[in-house]
């Protein structure tokens, strides 16, 4: 072969090469979306539209940036799968090589050899395919992170759009008083230089009005840097948007053995620290055959040989190895291994533990919330007649304006209590939803899932009498659980 028609070979194997690994970034890109996407994706909302709930949410999980981090995760376990599941897999290389030998007393020889080179390891103590499953579970990892950062995402939307209409409806509360109490200060006024009242009753009121100010002041800005949050984690306009409130939560909340099993079943961090310690038991499977032998074959097919070409034009060569010594390195690997596995089922015990604790925690704070919200109510129709009481007793000249101011300021504490109380009980009710790690069922409009049987990861360490048990891997093409 001549060097023209070599560099010919070698440039298109080498473009060869190059388009073979180029990658379709949109397709990465598509991966994670199809996890992370809710169904029914809205259009971006303009100034002046009307932005529910339920599209704030969906919003966030497009368009929030966090989540795309942690969809990029997820296309890199998939490339280190790759990776790993190449070594599973016959190489070829395209090679050029020159051999001088020099002789004492005579000129130099050399040889020049091109050709191809195959490698395949045939026997590896299955330690490459337990590597392959393991960046399987990893790859299961990382998807239940993404949606686990979703629904995180998802419930932090949900409270700070409910925290913007808490204060807006406080604003509109202390805005109607404001009214009331300076129309009522326009008259004390005019019946003290008419000589009916007295400058007490009039400094009474004047006091009454700037302290409603000052809350209206404190809701204002409250309900502007709810605005600004909510703007910030859907990526959308969302402080020119009106905020409607659509979403009804439900009087009374699931029972609570629901959602303890809901959440052993469907929390995302539970699910995915489930993965990591399948990943963990697979990787010391895989340290484990670092101990077999290993057997592998290398060919050499030359297309030239030069200046010999009466050669062979193939070489073969097989391989095979024992460990016999390797001075504590595998050891060493193992006992790694193993502390990584009891590392990794602890996490995941500790997450399990944890999220049973979220469930009861959030569980009571929605049934207080509901409870409060229903004696708030009551309050406000209590304060409303005494205040009423104490404005006909004052008008008829038989009470004082300091006990009409009391009243008033009463009521008003008790309408800003209860329209607080309400939002409290929808936001108690979402993060109900993401303690089970089932919100994201609720933003897509579809009725709670059905827990379904787990299976437990055990280590002979933990459980004391409990014998060496592998993880049940999970399969990329096994049952996923919910994907909403």
């Amino acid at each position: 072969m001549s060097i023209a028609r070599f560099a010919r070979v070698l440039g298109v194997a080498t473009l060869g090469a190059l388009i073979g690994c180029a990658t379709d970034q949109s397709a990465d890109v598509a991966s994670y979306r199809a996890i992370s996407d809710p169904p029914g994706t809205p259009p971006r909302p303009e100034p002046g539209d009307t932005l529910y709930l339920r599209d704030a949410l969906v919003l966030t999980a497009i368009f929030n940036e966090h989540l795309a981090v942690q969809g990029e995760r997820w296309v890199q376990a998939l490339a280190e799968r790759q990776r790993l599941a190449a070594a599973l897999r016959p190489t070829v290389d395209l090679f050029t090589r020159t051999n001088l030998r020099e002789n004492t007393g005579s000129s130099g020889v050399s040889q020049t050899d091109v050709g191809v080179n195959a490698q395949y390891r045939l026997l590896t103590g299955m330690s490459d395919l337990k590597n392959v499953r393991a960046a399987d579970a990893r790859i299961e990892a990382a998807r239940w992170l993404i949606l686990d950062l979703r629904e995180a995402l998802l419930v932090q939307v949900g409270r700070t759009y409910y925290d913007a209409l808490r204060a807006e409806r406080l604003v509109a509360v202390l805005e109607n008083s404001e009214r009331a109490q300076s129309a009522r200060l326009v008259d004390a006024r005019a019946r003290n230089e008419a000589g009916v009242t007295r400058a007490l009753d009039v400094a009474q009121i004047e006091a009454q009005v700037a302290r409603t100010r000052a809350q209206l002041t404190v809701a204002r800005r409250q309900a502007g840097e709810a605005r600004s949050l909510l703007t910030l984690l859907t990526n959308s306009a969302a402080d020119e948007l009106v905020l409607g409130d659509g979403y009804a939560a439900p009087s009374a909340p699931p029972a609570a053995e629901t959602m303890h099993a809901l959440a052993a079943t469907h929390r995302q961090d539970v699910l995915a620290a489930r993965s990591e310690a399948d990943a963990a038991r697979q990787v010391v499977d895989a340290a484990l055959g670092a101990y077999a032998p290993s057997l592998s074959i290398n060919l050499d097919y030359f297309l030239v040989r030069s200046p010999s070409p009466d050669l062979a034009s193939v070489v073969s060569l097989l391989e095979l190895r024992v460990p016999i010594f390797s001075a504590g390195r595998i050891e060493a690997e193992v006992r790694g291994a193993w502390s990584r596995f009891r590392e990794a089922v602890l996490e995941y015990r500790a997450r399990r533990r944890e999220a049973q604790r979220d469930v009861e925690t959030a569980h009571l704070r929605l049934l207080a919330a509901i409870k409060l919200a229903g004696e708030l109510q009551t309050q406000v129709r209590f304060a409303a007649q005494a205040f009423e009481l104490a404005e006909e007793t004052y008008r008829a000249g038989l009470g004082t304006n300091l006990e009409r101011i009391v009243a008033q300021d009463q009521l008003l504490a008790a309408e800003l209590e209860a329209a607080s109380a309400e939002f409290d009980t929808k936001t108690a009710y979402l993060e109900l939803l993401r303690a089970a790690g089932v919100l994201s069922s609720e933003v897509a409009g579809a009725p709670l899932p059905e827990a379904s049987p787990t299976v437990e990861p055990e280590s002979p360490f933990l459980d004391r009498g409990a014998p060496p048990a592998s993880v049940a891997p999970l399969r990329s093409d096994a049952p996923r659980g919910p994907t909403t």
